[in-house]
């Protein structure tokens, strides 16, 4: 396998990723890491409506379970692109062995301002979130900050 990309997306599968990310990246495979969606089959239906063809992989995978699937046969061939609906959903992957060296925050909106801290102008995060993702960042982790792949690209880095 070869994980081409790791995004957080609160929309999954939508334009964004569809018309930019995965030509771009030249993806050929998916692997949504929610656990709502891994338990929605109406929700996943939807969603593969609005692959494209050049994907010939769509997954669907609670995050505990993610670097296990990464590792079966089917994947090991691909250009995978990993899309979390949330950074609760990263973090809980990364404690349970997915470690990729680059994450993209992409867009995680909707976020009161009371409860959000705002990173970009389409990517909130809560407090708890922050310190993890903080974490991660002090052990190597990049994070990116882009919309899409002709947007700017910001190094997020967090405050000392």
């Amino acid at each position: 396998m070869t994980l081409i990309w790791t995004r957080i997306d609160q929309k999954l599968i939508h334009g964004q990723v569809s018309v930019a990310w995965v030509p771009r990246l030249n993806i050929d495979a998916i692997v949504v890491s929610d656990e709502d969606t891994a338990a929605d089959p109406w929700t996943q239906k939807v969603m593969m409506m609005g692959l494209p063809p050049e994907v010939r992989v769509a997954r669907f995978v609670a995050p505990a379970q993610l670097a296990s699937l990464l590792s079966e046969a089917e994947m090991t061939s691909r250009r995978v692109l990993v899309l979390f609906k949330n950074l609760t959903g990263f973090l809980e992957a990364a404690g349970a062995g997915f470690h990729p060296a680059r994450i993209n925050l992409g867009n995680q909106a909707g976020q009161p301002p009371d409860r959000g801290i705002r990173l970009s102008e389409c990517f909130y995060i809560s407090p708890r979130d922050l310190r993890g993702l903080s974490a991660l960042t002090r052990d190597g982790l990049e994070v990116v900050i882009q919309a899409v792949p002709t947007g700017k690209s910001v190094k997020w880095t967090p405050a000392p």
